[in-house]
């Protein structure tokens, strides 16, 4: 009798397990009961795209794959992911996060990224309003910012850094992540608080939140971690207690830094004079002033939230695709001596150059969109949820089901797009009459309601970095018989492996 219960629970199991719960969605691989597909994506390709590209040759272009007990519906072409997430945006532009994710972290849905209805589009339409007021999209940024030069500013002081390290040689060794990490943040800083890191003292803590940022993000996507915010009991295990210790000590660091910015700035509005109140100097202040004005939603918790959103989200993303610059500069030479002829031919001086420049600089602009192709920042693209019944396909889905446009194996693994996806080529970007060729499955900033906050600010630094850094250096190996690697180390966006190179001067 007992194996005869076993047998029957056993097939009760797999019935439900790879029929039943699967009959309505599309096609996709088989999922273990209870884990779902987390093993074959913990598995031995880091961080993830050859497993997605796997399932979109064996099932198509949308499949469905299992996180546990959830199903996340997966688009992995162009045309579809226009057509769901644009067309119909209003019904693909729900926010889904993995079981009780925000409940375990945040005590609920606050924030601008993991969240969705009202309190997701008051707060972006408020940030957009107010960055737009600090210039951003409208390149007021990249010369002043309330009186204050802003990109350029941060630019001038890394050159500075890097030139007195040169002192009278024309060639250094240099690890240029923390460098490039610190200047993006510090755009990013004095949008939200108003102050950057300069001095050695101001860096030492920045570097220490950027240790904490890094673990954050890379802890975040660890299949573990999110098995333990679906069945939450289970981080009383030890061999995934100390993971979730660590995601808790991370969490709360990047809070208080947050909650520490945000009681300086009331503390200083307490002392400020009506004179001085006719802007805010930056987002949280501006936020504030809202507050006070009896904006209902408008809490200091969601303002933490917020705050720790866009700051992560603000440095991750530049600041990694500008380092893997170096690296796939290190790999392909020949790109750079292209690089350096047409800033010779168009600029031909050290001096600053600035969006004015953009129009005229076809190659920089091609080999900052071949270094976002094949940066490829987000494996798996955060995740969206249906906000009503929909039909897919041949399928109808539910409200409330999760759906991820898969932007990684559009942007890097169709071939018919991208020829030779694995090899690093500019001029992929530039057509047959030698200008910029737009191509419309480039989306390294996502796609429809959802697309990234802060594009604007992004292209404006991606552009303004790269064609000043390059202008004035080149980078060269350490040893040309043992290049840095160019393997991603797998996070909600990935990131490089530390690494050295040279820097030369070129005036």
């Amino acid at each position: 009798m007992f194996w005869l219960l076993i047998i029957a629970f056993s097939v009760i199991v797999s019935f439900y397990n790879f029929y039943w719960k699967r009959r309505l969605l599309p096609p996709g691989p088989f999922p273990l009961p209870l884990l779902g597909n987390y093993l074959e994506l913990e598995g031995s390709h880091p961080p993830g795209y050859k497993t997605f590209e796997k399932w979109r040759k064996k099932y198509g272009d949308i499949y469905t794959f299992w996180l546990a007990e959830t199903p996340v519906i997966a688009f992995n072409e162009h045309n579809l992911i226009q057509q769901y997430f644009v067309k119909d945006d209003d019904t693909f532009a729900g926010r889904m996060h993995v079981g009780r994710q925000n409940e375990i972290l945040r005590g609920g849905d606050y924030g601008v990224i993991f969240v969705d209805g009202e309190r997701w589009r008051e707060h972006r339409r408020f940030a957009l309003k107010v960055f737009r007021n600090f210039g951003m999209g409208r390149g007021l940024m990249e010369e002043k910012y309330f009186g204050k030069i802003l990109i350029q500013l941060e630019l001038s002081h890394m050159f500075d850094e890097i030139n007195e390290a040169f002192g009278v040689s024309k060639e250094i060794r240099i690890e240029p992540g923390p460098l490039f990490e610190v200047t993006v943040a510090n755009i990013i800083n004095q949008l939200l608080f108003g102050f950057g890191y300069h001095d050695k003292k101001e860096k030492e803590e920045f570097s220490k939140m950027k240790d904490v940022i890094s673990k954050f993000m890379r802890l975040m996507t660890w299949p573990s971690m999110n098995l333990m915010f679906t069945f939450y009991f289970l981080r009383h295990l030890p061999f995934l207690k100390k993971n979730m210790s660590e995601l808790w000590e991370a969490e709360l660091i990047i809070e208080d830094y947050c909650l520490k910015q945000i009681e300086a700035h009331k503390t200083a509005m307490k002392t400020t004079s009506l004179e001085e109140k006719s802007e805010p100097r930056d987002y949280v202040e501006a936020y504030l002033r809202e507050a006070e004005n009896g904006r209902e939603d408008f809490s200091e918790k969601q303002l933490m939230y917020v705050l720790f959103d866009i700051w992560i989200a603000g440095q991750e993303t530049t600041a990694n695709t500008i380092i893997f610059s170096i690296l796939y500069l290190l790999h392909n030479p020949e790109v750079q001596d292209k690089l350096h002829a047409e800033l010779d031919t168009v600029i031909g001086s050290d001096r600053r150059i600035n969006l004015t420049d953009k129009s005229s600089l076809i190659y920089v602009n091609a080999f900052i969109n071949e270094v976002q192709r094949s940066v490829n920042l987000l494996p798996l693209n955060l995740f969206h949820k249906t906000l009503k019944d929909v039909k897919i396909g041949n399928y109808n889905i539910k409200k409330n089901t999760v759906v991820v446009p898969q932007i990684s194996v559009v942007i890097f693994f169709r071939f018919l797009i991208f020829p030779e996806p694995h090899k690093f080529k500019p001029e992929r970007f530039i057509d047959s009459k030698g200008e910029l060729k737009k191509i419309e499955e480039l989306v390294p900033f996502s796609i429809g309601k959802r697309q990234c906050l802060g594009e604007s600010l992004a292209r404006m630094e991606l552009f303004l970095f790269v064609a000043n850094f390059y202008n004035l250096y080149k980078v060269t190996p350490i040893d040309p018989s043992n290049l840095p690697s160019l393997d991603k180390t797998p996070g909600i966006t990935i990131q490089p492996k530390q690494f050295s190179c040279n820097f030369k001067k070129r005036f």
